[in-house]
């Protein structure tokens, strides 16, 4: 973690897998952690990570409201444990 942002190297100390979806579609995968920081590197900021992955035609033509919206289900839990992720 640097600068208080979660990067990939600190998800993948965590778990080998990583669930994505969609909030505006029915869009969702799972992705390997370590091939993501071979690709990536261990410093990529999740917070840059769905812009990478989505491959939605909706990712940046449409209308704000409709743009692909990604998210990682669990990663809240998987960071912080169920005490804070609640």
């Amino acid at each position: 973690m640097t600068n208080g942002s979660i990067d990939l190297g600190d998800v993948a100390a965590r778990a080998s897998h990583l669930d994505v979806a969609c909030s505006r579609c029915e869009r969702r995968g799972r992705y390997q952690l370590a091939r993501l920081v071979h690709a990536l590197g261990a410093d990529f900021a999740m917070t840059d990570l769905g812009a990478e992955l989505a491959n939605c035609p909706h990712r940046e033509d449409a209308a704000h409201n409709k743009r692909c919206d990604v998210y990682f289900p669990g990663s809240q839990r998987l960071m912080y444990g169920d005490e804070e992720a609640s």
